[in-house]
């Protein structure tokens, strides 16, 4: 019994003692359950308190320019335990901290903190940047606000965020390699989309160009052009620039000055390396003076007669494009019995240039101008060219004061009366014997058949000695011998002309004659082996043919004779040297 009794007292004890316990084991947990619950009350009302942004200033800058960003955090209770913010705008933006601040305040009784982050962006490229996001960290808590994007334009673009208009600039060359001396273009364009609101224009500034001699060229209209889509206005300023040395040359940008309401902007152009070249000494000709450009030459003569020992005035002009400070007068060649005078200028102008000579002959006779050649660098082809004048032939009568023209005048006028009379008194006896014969006709008399025969075969002996037809030297016979029966003195242009195209023919099919002027025809006999005094004989008749064709003096019939006569020998003599068994 008393084991029992003593069990169930043992036991009654034991129960209250573990009642005692689970009670205090539960009040620990109530206790720390809401602790618990009270800390994350805090938390999340704290959590819901803090307010993060990020802000970027301003949203289009030019690659150069600086951006600014401005982090907040900020909330209605005390923050503290507030990790630097984290972020990486590389490539794109290099971030610099700029400084850092905290500020208390009061709200509802509380005491509030924001704390402020500053950084400037600097661009590290061009175009259109959307950033990421930023990481805050407080109490373990991420926070993240979003800059949002940030355009970079170049140094030559401006654009307006609000109104998205755009300026923009640049400028070009039409060759980054030119000549020494040689020309070439410098344009700066202006183009927008919308024009400024200002009074003000936009003030373009360009660079000194002191290593270059400059040509400002006439300001071109504004125009319109389709540029991604939109329409762009576009102001040229274009200016001819010529290279005074060798090298290379860097052309400073360009500037636009932009007065824009918030204040002036200014936009600038790339610069222009250039590779200035020597003129080349491969090619160059030996009557090369330093023109450069493109140029033709031309030269004409007051008149086709000058009297001995007065003076002629010949003109020759220079015209084209290039630089034309670079002309100098050309080089005359030597005229044999001609005193030549000059060069004048007479004529100065942006794209030509003139001169004046003078022609002094000093003897009679006939004397060709030679071709004037004149050489110049084509830069736009990197070649050299020259371009010459046609000979101008000049004849040279006997002056008007010399004594003996006027004796040899006189003489021969009073010889032609004698003639005269002479042939009216021959005409007369004539008539007179016609007369006295009664008007007889002597019958022809018909050759017998002995003679027929003999005559037959003397006249086909005859014709196989004759040269055979269809060669150029019958053809030339056949010509030279209508031109004697032709009624061409009145015209001496068509007589000549047609001389001169009879001896060109006979040169083509002999020589191959390629074109049909002096100095082909001289050079053509040389290369031969013509002799020179039939040479000389050739030119002079040529040089007479080319008088007869453009002076207007008459050409007697003793004249033609002499002419043909003269022809006909040149002929015979090409044909004795170059075909000796045919002749």
């Amino acid at each position: 019994m008393r084991m029992k009794i003593g069990y169930g007292k043992n036991y009654n004890n034991n129960s209250a003692k573990v009642d005692i316990g689970v009670k205090r084991i539960g009040d620990l947990l109530l206790f720390f359950v809401g602790i618990a619950f009270i800390f994350l009350t805090t938390a999340e009302t704290q959590s819901q308190e803090i307010n993060v942004a990020a802000v970027v200033r301003p949203r289009h800058i030019q690659f150069g320019e600086k951006a600014r960003l401005d982090l907040t955090i900020s909330g209605k209770t005390f923050i503290k335990h507030i990790e630097a913010p984290q972020f990486n705008f590389l490539p794109a933006f290099l971030a610099v901290p700029l400084d850092s601040e905290t500020t208390p305040r009061l709200e509802a009784n509380k005491i509030a903190v924001s704390m402020a982050w500053a950084y400037e962006l600097i661009p590290q490229a061009i175009g259109d940047f959307t950033l990421p996001d930023i990481r805050f960290a407080y109490q373990g808590t991420p926070y993240f606000a979003n800059p949002g994007s940030i355009r970079v334009s170049g140094t030559d673009t401006y654009v307006d965020v609000s109104t998205n208009a755009i300026h923009q600039v640049e400028a070009e060359v039409d060759t980054l390699q030119p000549y020494l001396n040689a020309p070439f273009t410098y344009t700066f364009r202006h183009l927008y989309t919308t024009v400024l609101p200002t009074r003000e224009p936009p003030t373009p500034r360009l660079p000194t160009f002191r290593d270059f001699f400059v040509e400002t060229l006439q300001k071109s209209p504004t125009y319109t052009q389709q540029i991604r889509g939109r329409t762009f206005w576009i102001e040229e300023y274009t200016h001819k620039l010529y290279p005074k040395k060798t090298g290379q040359i860097v052309l400073a940008p360009a500037e636009l000055l932009l007065p824009l309401p918030q204040g002036r902007r200014t936009l600038k152009t790339k610069p222009l390396t250039l590779t200035v070249q020597p003129i080349p000494e491969t090619g160059r000709p030996s009557h090369f003076n330093g023109a450069i450009g493109e140029y033709q030459i031309s030269a004409e003569i007051e008149r086709g007669w000058v009297e001995v020992g007065r003076a002629l005035t010949l003109t020759v002009r220079i015209s084209g494009h290039g630089n034309i400070q670079t002309v100098t007068p050309p080089t005359l060649p030597a005229i044999a019995g001609v005193i030549v005078g000059g060069p004048n200028p007479f004529e100065v102008t942006p794209a030509s240039r003139g001169y004046v000579y003078t022609l002094t002959a000093a003897r009679m006779g006939i004397f060709r101008v030679p071709a004037i050649a004149y050489s110049y660098f084509d830069p736009t082809r990197a070649v050299y060219a020259t371009t010459q004048t046609a000979p101008i032939p000049v004849s040279v009568r006997p002056h008007p004061n010399d004594p003996d023209w006027i004796e040899t005048d006189s003489s021969t006028g009073f010889g032609w009366l004698i003639l005269l009379a002479i042939l009216i008194v021959a005409l007369g006896i004539g008539g007179y014997l016609w007369y006295r014969t009664g008007f007889a006709i002597p019958r022809r008399r018909e050759p017998s058949a002995e003679t027929g025969t003999a005559t037959r075969k003397d006249r086909r002996k005859t014709q196989d000695t004759e040269t055979a037809p269809g060669t150029p030297v019958s053809q030339a016979r056949e010509v030279l011998a209508a031109l004697v029966n032709s009624d061409t003195t009145g015209n001496a242009t068509t007589f000549a002309n047609a001389l001169a195209q009879t001896l060109y023919q006979y040169l083509e099919e002999t020589f191959g004659l390629s074109q049909r002027n002096i100095d082909t025809a001289r050079e053509v006999c040389t290369h031969a082996g013509i002799p020179e005094p039939v040479l000389e004989g050739l030119i002079d008749l040529l040089t007479k043919c080319d008088y007869h064709r453009f002076a207007p003096v008459s050409l007697s019939t003793s004249e033609r004779n002499t002419l043909i006569a003269g022809a006909e020998t040149v002929i015979n003599e090409i044909e004795n040297h170059h075909n000796p068994h045919d002749a």
